[in-house]
Parts: structure tokens; C-alpha cells; sequence
């Protein structure tokens, strides 16, 4: 039997937080919120995750360094990027393993759903998937 994927939806934008949150548990994906870096970090403090999502830019802690903390800590969560910036080059030039794809703002509802979806299925790897 499959058991719900968990998922961390993170963005300083709460409409963005909310959409993202709401499609992920309509698909039924049992998700989790938070408004940038340092209170995603304290979530996952206390919860496991299968995935994360997380946006670059943001106030007190970014996503960026976000990522170079969960590094630290050996975090293993699989790691989906969103940026607004097509030019955002911190994430090319030192691509962790874990970053699965990097979704451009805006982008298509459908195609984030495909992309989750690929992501939390059952015996996938951290390969990336193509998309920008």
C-alpha cells in the first residue's frame, strides 16, 4: 500500500503558498507551509518530507542558503526550485544533487503537477527532470 507523500511548500508569497498547497492536497498529498528558508529548516526540524519546493528569492533566510543548510545537516529531501528570475545563475553554477528541475514563474498548473507527481513516484532517484 502507498503511504502520502509528504510535501513542503515553500515561498514568501502566501497566495503562491496557498495555490501550490491547495492542488498538492486535492491530488491528495498530505503538505506543509512555510514562508521562507529559516521556518522551512525549523519544519524540517520536526517532520520528514519526500519533497520540497522552494522558491529563491525570499526575506530572512533564501532559498539558496536554504539549500546550503539542508546540505549541512544531511538532509535527503528531493529539492524542486521556482524562481521568477530566468537569469538566476547561484543554482547553475553549484546544482545540488537533490534539485530535481527549476520551474520558471510563472508556469502551467499541469505541468507542476507532472513534475511532483514524477518526483514522489515510487522508486524514483534524485535524476533530474527536464523542465524550464
Amino acid at each position: 500500500m502507498n503511504r502520502t507523500r509528504r510535501i513542503l511548500v515553500v515561498d514568501d508569497e502566501s497566495s503562491i503558498r496557498c495555490l501550490l498547497s491547495d492542488v498538492l492536497s486535492d491530488r491528495g498529498f498530505e503538505v506543509t507551509q512555510a514562508s521562507d528558508g529559516q521556518e522551512s529548516l525549523d519544519q524540517m526540524e520536526k517532520n520528514d518530507f519526500d519533497l520540497v519546493i522552494t522558491d529563491i528569492q525570499m526575506p530572512r533566510l533564501d532559498g539558496i542558503s536554504m539549500l546550503m543548510k539542508m546540505d549541512a545537516a544531511g538532509r535527503k529531501e528531493k529539492v524542486i526550485v521556482m524562481t521568477a528570475n530566468p537569469f538566476e545563475q547561484r543554482l547553475s553554477d553549484n546544482r545540488p544533487a537533490r534539485v530535481i528541475t527549476r520551474l520558471l514563474k510563472p508556469f502551467q498548473i499541469k505541468s507542476f503537477l507532472d513534475i511532483v507527481i514524477a518526483a514522489t513516484a515510487n522508486g524514483t532517484n534524485s535524476a533530474i527532470i527536464e523542465h524550464q
